[in-house]
């Protein structure tokens, strides 16, 4: 179960792993860093300083704030939840977690500047890759790595599905035996037809949304919202069991998701829209986050390195920026973070360079223009 250190909430397993880490320090063993220690301690691990999403291949990235790493160093107990906290990222598998038709690509987590922790996700399936970041609630008393990854839990008969078991556990004893029936069958049987349909509509009628599990559910959704289909959405496991007889909060979750789509198909085709990702929680209530990407040329930045190019080797090297300039925007384009627009600017550019270079001379330039072109390709 979880065990509270600090302000989170982590596995026994992290805290007796942080506990004899704290231990050791306190018998004075050689003290090598705290980032050079945890690298060495987790060498499958690509530990990074930083809290930037989406950096890093695998699956198996961490971001932590150069903040969180001097409270390490100072505080040991701030040094004993975090180790503790580090310990269940190593151990956590994010493949399991993956939705239905979705292949992971990469995925790490982040501990931030104010010790929150994140997780962020770059997965892939034949509609292309979508990116996600989520907020996991450490300071829960639950297993987050758990509810992150969705994980299933065993859930309890309903009452239904045990009269309903029971009356064909009946059946099939009745059918084999020779004897006059017993058990709940013989009940029934006693009473006559009229009660033994009763008692199967009863176990009917616990569910009438038309979906037995919450698997069910799921693929209902996937073939009826975008969002879903896509891969952006995240939704609880325990609140999508309760839509699955829950009819006010099903109609809840149709309504947020048909909402996601209305506002994906708006935005989709927008230049720099990279995706979008809602997460729904275990009471129903939805959080969204969105990327957005752009590229572009600093037209007047290269307009005066054009016009401070006093000789052909000068022109030379503006021509070779605008070319790499081109290639960005042309890669962008492809990539719906720039527009036409951009890639015609970049080629009227590269076009005037050209020109200019024929006119020329094929010299070294003299201190003075020297000075002025490297003022012009610094500024």
């Amino acid at each position: 179960m979880p065990v509270k250190v600090g302000a989170s909430y982590v596995s026994e397993a992290a805290y007796e792993f942080a506990k004899a880490r704290r231990a050791e320090k306190a018998e004075g063993k050689e003290e090598k860093g705290v980032l050079k220690e945890l690298k060495e301690k987790y060498p499958g691990l690509n530990i990074t300083v930083g809290t930037g999403p989406f950096s890093g291949t695998g699956t198996n990235n961490l971001s932590i704030s150069p903040r969180i790493l001097k409270q390490m160093e100072q505080d040991p107990e701030k040094r004993m939840e975090y180790e503790a906290l580090i310990y269940d990222v190593a151990h956590t598998d994010v493949n399991g977690g993956i939705m239905p038709g979705r292949k992971m690509k990469s995925h790490g987590f982040i501990i931030d500047d104010n010790g929150g922790l994140r997780g962020w996700g770059i997965s892939e399936s034949n509609d292309g890759s979508q990116r996600h970041q989520s907020h996991l609630k450490r300071s829960e008393k639950k297993n987050w790595w758990e509810e992150m990854l969705g994980k299933p839990k065993q859930k309890k008969k309903s009452s239904a599905k045990v009269r309903q078991e029971l009356l064909e556990k009946s059946k099939e004893q009745a059918a084999k035996a020779d004897e006059e029936p017993t058990g709940l069958l013989a009940a029934l049987q006693g009473q006559g037809s009229a009660v033994r349909d009763k008692v199967v509509q009863s176990a009917k009628a616990d569910n009438n949304s038309g979906f037995a599990t919450k698997n069910e559910l799921y693929k209902y959704l996937q073939g009826n919202y975008d969002i879903v289909k896509g891969g952006m959405a995240s939704i609880s496991g325990k609140f999508l069991q309760k839509c699955v007889t829950d009819e006010e909060s099903r109609n809840r979750l149709f309504d947020i998701l048909k909402a996601a789509d209305e506002s994906y198909a708006k935005r989709k085709d927008e230049v720099g829209f990279q995706g979008m990702q809602i997460t729904i929680d275990e009471n129903g209530e939805v959080t969204s986050e969105s990327t957005k990407s752009t590229v572009s040329i600093n037209e007047d930045k290269r307009r005066r390195q054009i016009a401070a190019a006093s000789t052909k080797g000068d022109m030379q090297s503006v021509i070779a920026l605008l070319e790499e300039d081109l290639q960005q925007v042309e890669d962008g384009l492809k990539q719906n973070i720039c527009d036409e627009a951009e890639v015609a600017k970049a080629k009227k550019l590269l076009e005037l360079a050209k020109e200019r270079m024929a006119k020329l001379p094929d010299r070294a330039p003299t201190p003075a223009e020297q000075s002025n072109m490297t003022v012009n390709m610094l500024i």
